[in-house]
């Protein structure tokens, strides 16, 4: 799995000369400040040094400040400084690694330098690699929008076509990092397969309209033409007589069918025949009395309803019509089988005076152009022999991917995810005080919708499922979750204190948590950074200290971009 973790972060404004530093704990760090005094600040400026601009405008904020966080990402760590547009990444011995000043290109090399290979749709239907902002959003509450029933956490997210879903899907493991990784093989392979199958179409268009024009049954003056002509009818006309055999055993049960349709067609008439013979002698003829004319026994007028002569005769002729409709389907089949056959049976004969043909006597003419046709012939099929070395590994290898994008997206282990993502959050709401719902439909992308105090206590429940899901079995980030602040919608004294309880006790522990307050909490927090002063969280008096920390960063950034 891999670590994102912040480190720290420096910010300078040197229209102001005042700059702040600060440090966080690789497990559970606490801001502690009333209104204004710079929480969000703070952690805004993590956010949008690394390419993602949170929701929410800062008041009195210095747009202009520099900002510089140091970050890791599996133990490797990393400084990128930004200023407005432009930012530079730098490695831990402060050499530069790339600049860029304008977002497209430092979302790129962020998502290669953190591993993040989501694939989303824009809104003009191309696929795009997710840059900070989807890295950040499932991770991150925005006091600015993410306590509501939406995502709002960061500006601009509606450049992508519905991107909640895919990037919940990604960190949750129903479509991990190696399904973007396969499918991005895969697609480089149909890519490349499509254009070798074009080629081979053309070669072999270009080969059937040369035949056309040159017969392939003309003189051979090319001994391995002549091997290869000779191989290529002996498997047509084994194939030929394989299918001639079958045929044959087709049309003997074609026939049998036939035959015993036809047998018991003949039957139905006649009993039908016999039938109206007695019907019309019951009818006209007055019998008091029915003698039977085998056993000579007399029965009563009752022996027509035991007979029940008309029913029977209804029957017979439904069935008499199936068997004609049967008869005439079979002899069509088995006129087909006969075609079928006939044409066979001429392509065998051709091919087999092909064979026997001798090559005796032959005209100046007919070997110039044979000699010409074989050159041609034998280039088709050595260039269609190279297609094909080329063709097969391909088709093999995106059968492989195919079956490995499948196990990766099965139905069984999309469940499991979700529901280890539904108990985790009927599990959160229960810690939160908050009452259980149904769970049983409710998919990964579906927020909470309650107004009142108890709707950020549900968004707090939702998230930690997500964060808990995330660090799962099928997991493949650990992302740090920052919170700012949970005193949302008159959170009152009983359900606040529970809600900070829950962050600082019942998150994944391996996992690194930022959390804003506005006072202090009897909770352990491994870092706690105190806010005092409102409107002053940058301080005059570590402006010069920091200023010739930062200055080294920006200065290699700014060479790099104007040289």
């Amino acid at each position: 799995m891999k670590t994102f973790k912040f480190k720290s972060i420096w910010l300078l404004s040197d229209s102001e000369q005042t700059a702040r530093s600060e440090s966080f704990s690789p497990k559970k760090t606490l801001l502690v400040g009333m209104n204004h005094t710079g929480k969000s600040s703070l952690i805004k400026s993590l956010f949008t040094a690394l390419g993602a601009f949170p929701a929410g405008q800062l008041d009195r904020w210095n747009k202009d400040t520099t900002v510089l966080v140091e970050f890791s990402v599996d133990g490797v760590d990393y400084y990128v400084v930004q200023q407005r547009n432009n930012r530079g990444l730098f490695d831990a011995q402060g050499r530069l690694n790339f600049t860029s000043a304008n977002a497209t290109d430092w979302g790129r090399n962020f998502a290669e330098l953190v591993g993040f290979n989501l694939i989303l749709t824009d809104r003009k239907l191309k696929s795009v690699t997710g840059d900070a902002r989807t890295f950040f959003l499932p991770f991150y509450i925005n006091q600015d929008g993410s306590w509501l029933s939406d995502w709002s956490t960061f500006d601009n997210l509606q450049q992508y076509q519905k991107p909640i879903g895919p990037v919940l899907e990604y960190f949750t493991g129903v479509k991990p990092p190696e399904y973007y990784d396969l499918n991005s093989q895969k697609l480089v392979h149909q890519k490349d397969l499509s254009e070798l199958r074009g080629e081979e179409k053309v070669i072999k268009t270009i080969k059937d309209r040369f035949g056309r024009t040159v017969p392939l049954d003309g003189p051979k003056t090319m001994p391995e033409v002549f091997e290869q002509d000779i191989a290529r009818l002996t498997i047509e006309i084994n194939e030929i007589n394989s299918e001639q055999e079958e045929i044959r055993n087709n049309i003997v049960r074609e026939r049998e069918t036939a035959e015993s349709l036809e047998l018991q067609i003949k039957m139905a008439h006649q009993a039908l025949s016999q039938y109206d013979s007695d019907s019309s002698f019951l009818q006209t003829e007055p019998h008091n009395v029915l003698v039977c004319p085998v056993c000579h026994a007399e029965h009563g007028k009752t022996f027509m309803d035991l007979l029940r002569y008309s029913e029977d005769a209804r029957v017979l002729r439904n069935l008499a019509v199936e068997l004609k409709n049967d008869h005439l389907k079979i002899s069509r089949t088995l006129e087909g089988s006969k075609d079928r056959l006939r044409s066979l049976d001429d392509n065998y004969r051709k091919i087999s005076n092909i064979l026997e043909t001798r090559r005796g006597d032959l005209k100046l003419n007919d070997v110039v152009r044979a000699m010409g046709a074989e050159s041609a012939f034998a280039a088709f099929e050595a260039e269609l022999s190279e297609l094909e070395v080329k063709i097969n590994p391909l088709v093999t290898a995106i059968d492989k991917l195919n079956r490995r994008l499948s196990e990766l997206t099965n139905r069984k282990r999309s469940n499991s995810i979700l529901s280890d993502f539904r108990k985790y959050y009927d599990i959160a709401l229960k810690s939160l005080n908050m009452p259980s719902v149904e769970t049983g439909k409710m998919n990964l992308n579906r927020r909470p919708k309650i107004s009142g105090s108890g709707g950020p206590r549900s968004i707090l429940a939702y998230y930690a499922a997500l964060w808990h899901t995330s660090l799962g079995e099928y997991g493949s980030f650990s992302i740090p979750a920052v919170i700012d602040s949970p005193q949302q919608q008159g959170q009152d004294a009983t359900n606040l204190p529970i809600m900070i309880e829950y962050i600082a006790t019942k998150l994944p522990s391996d996992m690194q948590i930022i959390l804003a307050v506005e006072e202090p909490t009897k909770f352990k927090f491994e870092k706690v950074i105190e806010l005092n002063e409102p409107y002053n969280l940058l301080s005059p008096d570590q402006y010069d200290q920091i200023r010739k920390f930062i200055d080294p960063f920006t200065d290699a950034m700014y060479r790099a971009l104007l040289g």
